[in-house]
């Protein structure tokens, strides 16, 4: 099999494991650990806040390695780092204990998830990386789907120790499958285009001057605020159902919808790319995901917590995806990958969602509050969104544009 077929196949495989394994799942797995050693809605919120903390801050961290060490032993590191704090988690007894090991997950997810895969992607299908990349963003997606309920069967039958010690196994053996499928490009063919995207390298955008412009803030604060609902439902769900009366295991089932929901809003936002513009796309997105979320504020029924589930997932996804794709549209291939990873370290600010809705529960006794609070933030982002052109340089001169071009390029040779 042709080497970059072998390492779409290692890279999907580690991306669906990392998803079902953490963020799709943890909200499952603490809902036992409160339970067993007595932990308060705020500590286990503080749990998964800094899970999405270190991943965020962690964010720049993939691609400097990437250049120093290879994407190989960069993703197998990722690998063992997930297995350690997986490890701790199993080994837990006191609150400090798992923040330690959450902190490790997060920062093994930045490692050896879609930073470093969608580089690699990119960097071995270069004429076709948008379909390939949807593809492996699917995978991960699937993980999300799988997660929950795997997470449920698992705990049910042996224990959220032997949960997370099986993990633990698992992460480090795909860490031992990453160093031995993976090699970048660049090495394997001793220089080739390896960095480019697509073919399209204009306009020449800046880093800074795509920072700078509105488009960029929309942009970034969609995504932040998106990743934010992100982690309170998975975080709170499964304990806000209980308080309402459904009960855990129908919890986990609609974790697993919402997520079967944004897997194929992903897919289907991807090819409806090609007729409609997808800055619409991402209204209708951000739209649906706010309503998802007022929804599951008062879902005390089954009929609400499906609508919750349906109208979040589909939401979620076509946001996730369309944000990423406007961002490569605007700025090119280059810029737009380096402003990508500014955004993602941005979206450090959404995980002190899960600590804040815990606050408000163990205040207020209901996570109802913050969820319609959240859902509220993203109306009028897709209002913003509606308003929102494609940025322009025709503010530049000659001089600025060829500096410009000269710093994209030099971006993408370090990408």
């Amino acid at each position: 099999m042709h080497r970059k077929w072998l390492i779409l196949i290692a890279v999907s495989i580690m991306f669906f494991f990392i998803s079902a394994a953490t963020f799709m799942s943890l909200g499952v797995v603490l809902f036992e650990m409160i339970k067993a050693l007595r932990w308060t809605q705020t500590e286990a919120g503080v749990s998964f806040s800094i899970l999405g903390l270190a991943c965020c801050l962690s964010s720049p961290v993939p691609m400097a390695l990437v250049s120093r060490i290879g994407s190989h032993w960069t993703m197998a590191a990722g690998g063992f780092t997930l297995a350690a704090g997986f490890a701790l988690a199993a080994l837990t007894h006191v609150v400090w204990q798992f923040y330690l090991g959450t902190a490790l997950m997060g920062v093994g997810f930045s490692l050896s998830a879609n930073i470093p895969g969608v580089y690699l992607v990119a960097e071995w299908f270069p004429q076709k990386s948008g379909r390939i990349i949807g593809a492996y963003l699917m995978c991960g997606a699937f993980g999300g789907v799988a997660g929950p309920p795997a997470a449920q069967a698992l705990i049910a039958a042996q224990g959220w120790r032997v949960y997370w010690a099986v993990l633990a196994v698992i992460a480090s053996g795909l860490g031992l499958l990453c160093s031995v499928l993976i090699r970048d490009k660049a090495a394997a063919t001793a220089g080739g285009d390896a960095g480019a995207i697509t073919p399209d390298a204009a306009p020449a955008w800046s880093y800074r001057a795509a920072m700078l412009t509105p488009q960029f803030a929309i942009l970034a604060a969609s995504m932040v605020v998106t990743e934010a609902c992100v982690t309170i439902v998975h975080s709170a769900a499964v304990i806000h159902f209980s308080k309402l009366g459904i009960p855990s295991s129908f919890a986990a089932l609609m974790l697993s919808l919402q997520a079967l929901m944004a897997t194929m809003a992903k897919g289907g936002s991807g090819a409806l790319g090609d007729w409609l513009n997808p800055r619409r796309l991402l209204v209708g997105g951000l739209v649906l995901e706010g309503l998802g979320m007022i929804v599951l504020g008062s879902a005390g029924s089954h009929g609400l917590a499906y609508t919750f589930a349906i109208l979040f997932g589909i939401g979620w996804g076509t946001a996730y995806l369309t944000i990423t794709v406007l961002l490569i549209e605007y700025f090119g291939p280059a810029t737009g990958s380096a402003v990508l990873s500014l955004v993602w370290l941005l979206t450090a600010f959404a995980s002190l969602g899960p600590a804040a809705a815990g606050l408000v529960a163990d205040r207020f006794g209901t996570f109802t509050p913050v969820l319609d609070a959240s859902g509220a933030l993203l109306l009028p982002l897709a209002l913003a969104a509606l308003l929102m052109r494609r940025p322009t340089l025709r503010a530049m001169s000659a001089p600025e544009r060829a500096s410009s071009a000269a710093e994209a390029l030099a971006l993408e040779n370090t990408i």
